[in-house]
């Protein structure tokens, strides 16, 4: 009695130390790590606001259709409205009870089939598991619910006989039905393991000496399961994969963002059949044949998730990376089985030297492996896994994964807290990615949030995604389908213009050339000498205008002596575009003799046929700046900086001068069948000639920050990145109404 009450006390210890080392993770910075919470918590709000269902997000995105599932949040909404703890506290409790929950799963089922030393070996384990680290760590909830409801079916399955058939029947179709209302795709995972393992345990039946009962046992609870949540599956599952999802492809920028991304190398896959072999070598050594049902279904958990990683190649595009925590926990508890059969290895070693007739054996027979040393083999075994294997996570390592993705903080959360109680209900805010999923959940109100397009799902969610990154980098944006030109700061001092490549294979634009005001001119006034800087002109008058074939950004900038105008101008089709400055005395006493137009391009330049080329063999591109009106040497030279590039035009003591050039970029091959130098010198060569070719009838994108703004009815902007706080403070349609030493807030006020 003793040595079970013992037993139990061990195991009570280990999940309580489980539950305290999950609970430091989240609460070591006051606040929960990740961004996903924010996501969680709107749905929760929402729900409980009894103004909509299971489909509604009214805060996630600006609001609108929700495929979040809502078992998790259930659950938690219940623990808020009961413990009265502050939102997030609750969040952090719910997530470490169920992440808690893995190890007594892990322990159960591992105890059923292999034995208690092995279950304790296991639970000890899992208590420091990577996987239930690393999505606490970015607050995927809902997935670590799944992952403590899975091992436990499976206990079920494994273990039939101890219950009434209606007890079990009853208890594993509402297990089964919980994963299926928490995490839909985490549900097809399992159901994918369990007829993997069927279809296995069938084919090798007169191996396994398994009833074919067994195939009753496991689908029936699936089929009942599937028929209690079947009218919130019957609304989701078309959303899913109806035309309003991205997972099928239908939206190209994710598919190719999830492609450039969150792929898995094919590399994972080998390396678990590692663990899926093992599986059936310790149902050898333990059940004396390698074939036995604990066995398949193990492995099958191994196979069925690793398999998922590579699902792109059938058609679906999701985040691959959450397939892989599936496989933790089987891969920890192969780990675990390996450590506890080290003992009875050397003892079964040692047994074999024993019958060995050989004299020299014979006096190594004298070798025994005591219990003792067999307890300090395991020990020492946990301990070297726990150092060596990297499926774990040691508590000197849980700040480090915490403040990895960490998004809140104190003075962030008194931002939201300001939203919360000074800004009307149903105000439209704009925020960056993490902090507009935040903003979004715990501040209450419509977010659109600057999120990549490989972490969303619905087709609706990719434009407020799009308006909200545009609007947080840029006042303008046009793009042709080849390049795009970005213009920031139209009112401030740091106004910049930036041209990037729109590549085919790549959602990732990278830049090709970047235009600021530092441009400065040398010119005589009443034949003086003076030097003039853009940025010192005072209200410069900024432009865009555009129609079918072209968009062009103007920016004037003039005092009582002369006026300078910037333009930039994107053609429909074309690969390059224009660039002009247009100098003009309005005083009759000036003359101007030098522009100094300073760029930044990425790569190592090259001139030929009057252009310049910025070759970068990062993107394999190369970026070309041609001068089809001034002679490359002679009107206009180039100087390289340390820091900068930059072009000298002589204006010649002209009173009226327009200088121009165009600038783009082509992709050109890695592999040359001739000298690299010939090669980019032929392609520089036909860019001279082909540059206003038009090649693709792609249209005109066109941003306006302005237009937008009305478009989506935005209130407030809320910003983190403080180097762009004087393009917002120095615009009269923003008002700045907060700030702290985090968080910027303006309200917009006038359209």
């Amino acid at each position: 009695m003793a040595l079970k009450i013992n037993k139990y006390l061990l195991l009570l210890f280990i999940v309580v130390a489980a539950f305290v080392y999950r609970f430091s993770l989240m609460v070591v910075n006051s606040f929960p790590p990740g961004a996903d919470i924010g996501l969680h918590q709107s749905l929760i709000t929402s729900i409980t606001s009894g103004k909509t269902d299971f489909f509604w997000n009214n805060y996630h995105m600006g609001g609108g259709l929700s495929v979040t599932n809502p078992g998790y949040h259930i659950f938690t909404a219940f623990i808020i409205s009961m413990t009265g703890a502050p939102d997030y506290l609750s969040h952090a409790i719910a997530a470490s009870f169920f992440s808690t929950f893995t190890v007594l799963s892990a322990f159960l089922l591992v105890r059923r089939v292999w034995g208690e030393l092995a279950g304790f070996a296991v639970a000890f384990l899992v208590v420091f598991s990577a996987g239930d680290i690393v999505m606490l760590a970015w607050s995927g909830y809902p997935n670590i619910v799944t992952l403590v409801l899975i091992p436990i079916v499976f206990f079920l399955y494994l273990e039939p006989s101890k219950y009434s058939q209606t007890a079990y029947f009853i208890t594993s179709s509402v297990l089964i039905s919980a994963i299926f209302l928490t995490h839909v795709f985490s549900a097809f995972v399992f159901i994918g393991i369990t007829l993997l393992a069927l279809l296995a345990s069938l084919f090798f039946s007169n191996k396994l000496n398994q009833p074919r009962k067994q195939v009753l046992n496991w689908l029936m609870p699936i089929f009942f399961g599937v028929f209690l949540v079947l009218p919130y599956l019957a609304n989701i599952l078309p959303v899913y994969f109806g035309p309003q999802s991205s997972i099928t492809g239908t939206v190209s920028v994710m598919k190719q963002a999830v492609l450039e991304t969150r792929l898995i190398p094919l590399e994972t896959v080998f390396l678990s059949l590692i663990p899926f072999f093992m599986f059936f070598f310790v149902s050898k050594s333990h059940k004396g044949r390698f074939f036995t049902v604990p066995a398949v279904l193990c492995a099958a958990w191994i196979i069925v998730p690793a398999v998922m990683t590579q699902s792109y190649l059938f058609g679906v595009y999701l985040d691959y990376e959450r397939f892989v925590y599936f496989f933790f926990l089987p891969m920890i508890i192969c780990t675990g089985l390996v450590v506890v059969n080290v003992p009875k290895a050397f003892t079964w070693i040692s047994s074999r030297l024993k019958s060995s007739r050989k004299e020299k054996l014979r006096e190594l027979s004298n070798i025994h492996f005591p219990k003792r040393a067999s307890t300090y083999v395991l020990l020492a075994g946990l301990l070297i896994s726990l150092f060596f294997v990297p499926l774990f996570v040691l508590p000197d390592k849980v700040r480090g994964h915490a403040d990895f993705f960490q998004v809140m903080d104190s003075a962030q959360y008194e931002a939201i807290q300001w939203i919360n109680n000074n800004t009307p209900v149903g105000a439209v805010l704009v925020a960056d990615a993490e902090f507009g999923w935040w903003l979004s959940g715990f501040g209450k109100r419509p977010t659109l949030s600057a999120v990549d397009p490989q972490y969303l799902i619905l087709e609706h969610e990719f434009e407020p995604a799009r308006v909200a990154s545009n609007l947080l980098k840029a006042d303008y944006l046009i793009d042709n389908g080849l390049i795009e030109v970005k213009q920031v700061g139209v009112y401030s001092s740091g106004n910049i213009y930036e041209i990037l490549a729109v590549l085919n294979n790549s959602y990732v634009r990278p830049p090709v050339f970047s235009l600021n005001n530092q441009i400065s001119m040398l010119y005589r006034n009443s034949g003086v000498t003076h030097q003039l800087i853009l940025s010192s002109f005072a209200s410069p008058e900024t432009q865009a205008k555009s129609n079918l074939d072209n968009a062009s950004f103007l920016v004037t900038r003039e005092n009582a002596l002369l006026r300078v105008t910037e333009e930039i101008t994107i053609y429909r089709g074309t690969n390059f575009a224009e660039i002009s400055f247009l100098l003009e005395d309005k005083s009759g006493v000036v003359q101007f003799d030098w522009l100094r137009v300073p760029f930044q391009s990425r790569g190592f330049p090259m001139e030929f046929a009057n252009s310049i080329g910025i070759v970068d063999n990062t993107y394999h591109e190369l970026n070309q700046l041609i001068f089809p009106e001034a002679k490359l040497g002679t009107n206009v030279t180039m100087q390289e900086n340390a820091d900068f590039y930059e072009l000298i035009y002589n204006l010649q003591g002209k009173s009226r001068v327009k200088v121009s050039f165009f600038v783009g970029l082509c992709q050109f091959e890695t592999d040359f069948e001739v000298q690299q130098v010939d090669y980019l010198n032929s392609l520089m060569e036909n860019n001279t000639q082909s540059y206003l070719t038009k090649k693709t009838d792609l249209p005109l994108n066109y941003f306006d920050y302005q237009a937008a703004i009305r478009k989506w009815n935005i209130s407030y902007v809320a910003i983190r990145d403080f180097q762009s706080l004087p393009r917002f403070s120095e615009d009269p349609m923003f008002d700045l109404a907060f700030k702290n030493s985090k968080v910027a807030i303006f309200k917009v006020t006038s359209s």
